[in-house]
């Protein structure tokens, strides 16, 4: 992976992808837990959606160590970012994995099978909202760290 892109870094680039992916990946497995209507309708975009995020999160992951390591004078700020950074790629793995078995449970016909659908519900409800959760912290740490240093001053 390059370390630019035009002239940028390219985890600064496609971080927005993750930025914006995963969160509406996981607020439709929420969704398609909740009403069968749409895990009927939308579960296999929804589940093609979470999937993707899963590469596209490890690209971001590496992209960001490459800056990392690049910059000297990152690696006392974003120590923390990057650290949380690691491990959001499996949060967003285990969505996708909760995300394919809704769509699949619902193909093969376990509605019928109400316990099983509440079991697989219950997962993907609880494991979209940690990896919210994960997010919100993971950008919160880049952006105190990107930002963190930054003065403003009046303009008096």
């Amino acid at each position: 992976m390059p370390y630019t892109v035009f002239g940028l870094p390219t985890h600064i680039l496609i971080i927005h992808v993750t930025v914006v992916g995963i969160p509406l990946a996981c607020l439709g497995v929420l969704a398609i837990a909740i009403r069968p209507a749409w895990r009927r309708r939308f579960g296999w975009w929804v589940a093609a959606l979470a999937v993707i995020m899963v590469p596209v999160t490890y690209a971001t992951q590496l992209a960001g160590t490459q800056l990392y390591n690049h910059n000297s004078y990152l690696q006392t700020v974003a120590a923390q970012h990057k650290a949380l950074g690691g491990t959001l790629v499996w949060f967003v793995a285990a969505v996708a994995v909760l995300a394919l078995a809704l769509a699949l449970a619902e193909r093969r016909g376990y509605a019928d099978h109400h316990a099983a659908m509440v079991v697989i519900a219950a997962l993907a409800i609880g494991a979209s909202a940690i990896c919210l959760v994960r997010v919100v912290q993971v950008g919160d740490s880049g952006a105190r760290a990107a930002w963190g240093g930054i003065v403003k001053t009046s303009n008096k």
